[in-house]
Order: C-alpha cells, then sequence, then structure tokens
C-alpha cells in the first residue's frame, strides 16, 4: 500500500484488521553518508535514503515463517532505536505500507507473495493537512521544515500518484481502498478453508529429482521455485499420460536446469505422499530420485517456469524461506539418514 505521506494508508489498514509493517521503519541512520539531499537537509522522500533490501528481507520472512524482527525508528531523531517481533498470527494476508511501497512490487510479484498493490489517492488540500498536523503533534521535524517539505510534496503529488500507477500500483480511494483490503482477506479466509476442508483431494503423481553436495554448513540439496509460487522445492513435475517415473525425471530436468540425464543415472530414495505445495485441495504422490551433483554446472541456470534455485541446507533449513511439505516431511528426513 502506496500513497501520499499523511493520506491515511495506516488508518485504512487499521481499520481492515490486518496485521501491518510499517515500511517507514526501513530508513536509513542520518549518519548513513549514503543519504540523499534536498532543502539543505535529508530528502526523506527519496527511496535512497529507505533500505529496500531489509524491508524485502523482513517481508519475505514474515510471509514464510509467520514472524519476523522489524526496526524502531525514531522519525525524530532519525535513527533506529531497536527491533521488535512482529507476527502474523493465523492473518494469511499481510499489509506492508508506506511511500516506497512500489519498490517492492515486482520483488514480491516474482516471489510469488502478492496479493495486490494499491495507491491511496485523495485531494492534496486535505493530505497537506492531515500530514502537517500529524507530523508537528509528534514533532517529527522543525515547523518551516515540515511546511516547506509539505508544499513541496503537494505540489508534486499528482506526479507521485502517476509514478507509482506505472510501477504497477492501482489507484483507490479511501473507502474503496478498505473494501479491497477486506475482499482479500475474505478470499485468503475462504482459501484457507478449500485447504483444511475434509473431503476428496486430488492427486497428483511427480517425479522429483535431489541434487545433493557436501557445502559448507554440511549436506545441501539443490531446490528451486516456480514462477508465480512462493514455495522452494525439488526440480522435477507431474507425469505425462503413460510416462513412468524415471523418464518423466529426466525430461523435467532437461526441461528445468537444461541437464541431460540417463535413467540408469538415477537412485530411488523413496515413494512418499504430501499435501501439495502450490495447489489447494490436492497431494502429491511422488517417486524422489537421487543423481550425481557433478553433472550440474558450477552455476546452475533455471529454465522453462523455473524462477530460481538455491542450495538448503539439509541438517537445518535456512529461514526466510517456504518450503514445499514434501522436502520438509520426507526428503529432508530422508537426506539425513543417508549414508554417504
Amino acid at each position: 500500500m502506496a500513497g501520499p505521506s499523511g493520506s491515511g494508508k495506516g488508518l485504512m489498514t487499521q481499520r481492515s484488521g490486518l496485521p501491518l509493517v510499517q515500511l517507514d521503519e526501513f530508513y536509513r541512520d542520518l549518519d548513513d553518508p549514503g543519504l540523499p539531499r534536498r532543502f539543505g537537509i535529508v530528502d526523506w522522500d527519496d527511496p535512497a535514503s529507505w533500505d529496500a533490501g531489509a524491508a524485502l528481507a523482513a517481508l519475505t520472512h514474515l510471509a514464510h515463517e509467520g514472524r519476523t524482527e522489524i526496526p524502531e525508528y525514531s522519525i525524530s531523531a532519525s535513527r533506529r532505536t531497536g527491533t521488535r517481533e512482529l507476527a502474523a498470527g493465523d492473518a494469511r494476508l499481510i499489509v506492508a505500507e508506506g511511500i516506497f511501497a512500489a519498490e517492492l512490487v515486482e520483488p514480491l510479484r516474482r516471489a510469488g507473495l502478492l496479493a495486490d498493490a494499491l495507491v491511496l489517492s485523495r485531494p492534496a488540500p486535505l493530505v497537506f493537512g492531515l500530514r502537517l498536523a500529524r507530523d508537528l503533534a509528534e514533532s517529527r521535524k522543525p515547523p518551516l521544515t515540515l511546511m516547506r517539505r509539505g508544499y513541496a510534496l503537494a505540489r508534486e503529488q499528482g506526479a507521485s500518484i502517476t509514478a507509482w500507477e506505472a510501477a504497477g500500483m492501482r489507484r483507490v480511494g479511501l473507502h474503496e481502498g478498505l473494501a479491497r483490503l477486506r475482499a482479500l482477506d475474505q478470499l485468503a479466509d475462504a482459501d484457507r478453508h478449500v485447504r483444511t476442508a475434509g473431503g476428496t483431494e486430488d492427486v497428483l503423481r511427480i517425479a522429483a529429482v535431489c541434487f545433493v553436495r557436501m557445502g559448507a554448513g554440511g549436506l545441501e540439496v539443490l531446490a528451486v521455485r516456480k514462477r508465480g509460487t512462493g514455495s522452494f522445492m525439488q526440480p522435477g513435475g507431474k507425469l505425462e499420460p503413460g510416462e513412468d517415473a524415471r523418464a518423466c525425471a529426466v525430461r523435467e530436468i532437461a526441461e528445468e536446469l537444461g541437464v541431460g540425464l540417463d535413467e540408469d543415472q538415477l537412485e530411488l530414495l523413496g515413494e512418499f505422499t504430501a499435501p501439495a505445495a502450490n495447489e489447494p485441495a490436492t497431494r502429491v504422490e511422488a517417486s524422489v530420485f537421487l543423481a550425481p551433483a557433478e553433472l550440474l554446472p558450477r552455476d546452475v541456470e533455471v529454465m522453462a517456469e523455473i524462477a530460481e534455485a538455491q542450495w538448503c541446507t539439509v541438517a537445518a533449513p535456512q529461514t526466510g524461506r517456504r518450503w514445499a511439505p514434501l522436502m520438509t516431511e520426507h526428503i529432508l528426513p530422508a537426506l539425513r539418514v543417508l549414508p554417504l
């Protein structure tokens, strides 16, 4: 959620009842040598004054793990004063709110974590008054500085909203935005009920391949994430009609990693069943194979529908990532007892 400073983004989120990550907490400290300057002071409206990488890491960890550490930033002192833990609880939707939210639209979309991107638009005179009243009440900066900054932001508000829209955000008014947040929350809740409801589940037959190697932290296994999804899993895919698991594994590895395997190079790790990572009310029946890691190029290149690949430590998977149930419930435990 983006919008002009003081436009009511935080108020709208509070009314929705959803967990809120205030992106202003990720401003850089005043003594950071790279801070941009304007009007003789630091330009806190320039994205360079803000730590996009830290904000993205915190949101990713919150989405995957259900909790994360958030900085506590003092606007008046222009520096971080501590940290706090933020937990999402049972919520399946999280609002990240701030004037730099557009910087995160594409990274979150690529990670399969973006539900929507909204920019709050309200009349510039109203926003000027709301912002000035808030900043004076909180003693954010000297009054003259606040007036000068407020007039500049009011003149630039139209262009800023246009830029946010160009970054992939949708313009909404206060009531429309609140209605959209509530609708998204209801949709996420309905999805949860579908995933947990009893009854017949769809079953997918798949083949997956584990490439393992020794890393600095011990045994590692290659994991990949498909475009538009948030879970990492082993490369592989669905069996085609009449295809056996080994043939499927060879075909999928060629398509996803550009690596040619022979069926006799595959060693069966096990036959496992687990909830599907990315499809509701679905389970996978998986034939999981081991393949020699030396067949992979030094720098793994992903292809087809694969968005990214990374090596996962088998003994203790890295936090800040969502791992598929098949991987956490079956593959990693099987690899931990594998004689190597």
